[in-house]
């Protein structure tokens, strides 16, 4: 097969529209304060803005002239551009156009009001009036058993269900991260069952033997040989939200979120948490920061030289990649859904244009 994906337009690819449907991560809660933010999703230019206490996302372009509100500031509750100062409410309505205030009622400008959630310390914006599914949980979140910890987001160009299915393989661990959470002398990959429970793929590993990490086994307080053993619980929120759940021998958990946003289909910012119910003492958060930084560093190129950079699901670009029975059934399973849900995006869009 040519290689004409290497320089694909992706705009109007089935699964790059049918992502319009979802929620989305754009922000961490805490960088939207008391000024405009703007944000990139889908290749649509997004402003986040708190009026009145209301979280709000709006289209980033004044109705009037095309310049970006979120270079404006917030005015009595309300947003104002900052070339000729109109000013618009939460439902993205003009209210105040000050060269001639008169014309406001008749002219009645607005701009596109999207969906915007806050959850887990994120804020959360769909493109579509009506998501496809709920907004990810992560029920640490407000344990107090557990200590959080926020990551630095990172961008990849890739696409996120690049980065999705990343976090979710685990034959590569053996030689991508050899030494840290796998080894060449263990590269054998169980076969797991993933099943669907509403809007989450998820699927369980077994108690599985890991390299230790020597300040980690401290803080865990457990004993013994050069390797521990963790039991790993996944929940894949379509379309690329992942909760890990890891429960070592001794009981104790360390969780991750990782929630990708798809700022165009070959670009993805990827927020996350880490929650810990051991060593929860705050001097200790930089090494576990450490730690999963050293684990993306190896992860970034080799996910960002995969080609093409969307994930090959429809068409010819099917036979790019070839399955291995067993070892990428997560994969598998992740993909065939994903596949469903283009396929119900068309159905609908079908009945739509009727």
């Amino acid at each position: 097969m040519k290689a004409e994906y290497l320089l694909r337009d992706y705009s109007q690819h089935p699964l790059y529209r049918t992502l319009h449907r979802f929620w989305h991560p754009v922000a961490y809660s805490g960088e939207v304060t008391d000024k405009p933010v703007r944000v990139t999703l889908l290749d649509q230019h997004v402003v986040l803005a708190r009026l009145d206490g209301t979280l709000v996302a709006l289209a980033d372009r004044c109705a009037h002239r095309g310049a970006a509100l979120s270079n404006g500031a917030i005015v009595d509750g309300r947003l104002e551009c900052p070339y000729h100062g109109w000013r618009y409410d939460s439902q993205g309505h003009c209210v105040k156009i000050p060269a001639c205030d008169s014309l406001t009622a008749v002219m009645k400008p607005t701009v596109p009001a999207f969906p915007v959630s806050e959850s887990a310390g994120i804020v959360w914006v769909c493109l579509d009036a009506e998501p496809k599914f709920p907004v990810p949980e992560f029920p640490e979140f407000d344990d107090p058993a557990y200590r959080l910890v926020r990551g630095p987001a990172y961008d990849w160009e890739t696409s996120a269900p690049r980065r999705l299915e990343n976090f979710v393989d685990f034959s590569h661990f053996a030689f991508v991260h050899d030494g840290s959470i796998g080894s060449r002398s263990r590269p054998e990959v169980d076969t797991v069952e993933p099943w669907r429970a509403d809007h989450v793929l998820r699927f369980e590993r077994a108690a599985l033997k890991e390299p230790s990490v020597g300040r980690k086994r401290a803080l865990l307080g457990i004993e013994g040989e050069d390797w521990i053993s963790v039991a790993n619980s996944y929940h894949v929120t379509m379309p690329h939200t992942v909760h890990l759940r890891r429960t070592f021998e001794n009981g104790k958990h360390y969780v991750l979120l990782m929630a990708a946003c798809p700022i165009s289909a070959t670009q993805t910012r990827s927020f996350w948490w880490i929650a810990r119910d051991f060593g929860t003492e705050p001097e200790h958060d930089d090494f576990f920061l450490a730690f999963e930084a050293e684990v993306l560093e190896q992860d970034k190129p080799v996910i960002e030289s995969q080609q093409p950079k969307l994930v090959p699901i429809v068409g010819d670009e099917v036979r790019l990649e070839l399955p291995v029975r067993g070892a990428d059934a997560v994969t598998q399973a992740y993909r065939r859904w994903l596949i469903e849900l283009v396929r119900d995006e068309q159905n609908t869009a079908a009945v739509r244009a009727a």
